[in-house]
């Protein structure tokens, strides 16, 4: 198959690479890049200031990755928490800065972090949630709810390309692009943007791989009816979910 790698640099060409050892032709075109977020600068006080039955939620690797530099350039380390990522990708993000025993929900949505056990009454707890720009805004209510003092983080911020001409969307057309792998609903509302004039039939026509319940939800709002649902964002589920189709192609 010919799929559209659309997710940010680096992981856009580790993930090509392993399309095409998958015996797979994709197209890379990142439409996403990250920069450092507003309140990067609020860490030194808002994580120095938890105890070990506190919480830190990580909601992307971005968020990982950005605050781990942050913690760094200003001689600190992670504090002694409980500590919580949304999906398996963002949990090996805290792998690899050294952060283990991360509870990582089996839902990778908001919906998934506020059933996890332990998060039933949160009296007296502090809870740092880092994220980007925009996003949900249902965790942080429902923890507070249950008697937790919750900051959000602006960790970074998402910097979408943009296609004036419409260059971009037919150049995926020419080199026959027939599947596209998308890894949140940001790019996935993103790209429907960017062909919604001249292209909008061919975009809905192509088979649509996603990360998860969410993101199907908002595909078949958008009128996409070949979807499925990988159910992670790692490049193994992507590239799994990918193969389901592919026998059915040959």
């Amino acid at each position: 198959m010919i799929p559209l790698v659309v997710r940010p640099e680096p992981q856009a060409s580790v993930l090509s690479q392993a399309l095409l050892e998958a015996g797979h032709q994709p197209v890379t075109s990142p439409l996403l890049s990250f920069e450092a977020g507003r309140e990067l600068d609020r860490l030194s006080t808002l994580l120095p200031g938890l105890c070990a039955e506190d919480y830190v939620i990580a909601v992307s690797v971005q968020a990982v990755n950005f605050t781990h530099n942050a913690l760094a350039n200003s001689g600190l380390s992670w504090p002694k928490a409980h500590y919580i990522a949304v999906g398996e990708a963002t949990g090996n993000a805290f792998a690899g800065v050294g952060v283990f025993d991360v509870a990582v929900p089996d839902d990778p949505r908001s919906e998934g972090i506020i059933a996890l056990p332990g998060l039933e009454s949160l009296a007296g707890r502090k809870v740092v949630i880092l994220r980007g720009d925009g996003g949900r805004h249902m965790i942080a209510p429902t923890l507070t709810s249950r008697g937790a003092k919750v900051d959000y983080c602006e960790v970074y911020q998402r910097r979408y390309t943009c296609d004036p001409t419409g260059e971009l969307v037919k150049s995926w057309q020419r080199q026959g692009v027939d599947s596209i792998i998308i890894t949140s609903g940001g790019l996935l509302s993103h790209i429907a943007h960017l062909a919604k004039t001249s292209a909008k039939d061919w975009l809905l026509s192509r088979l649509l791989i996603v990360p998860s319940i969410r993101v199907v939800e908002e595909a078949k709002e958008l009128g996409f009816t070949q979807i499925i649902n990988a159910e992670g964002a790692s490049n193994q589920a992507l590239i799994a979910a990918l193969d389901e189709r592919k026998p059915n192609d040959r």
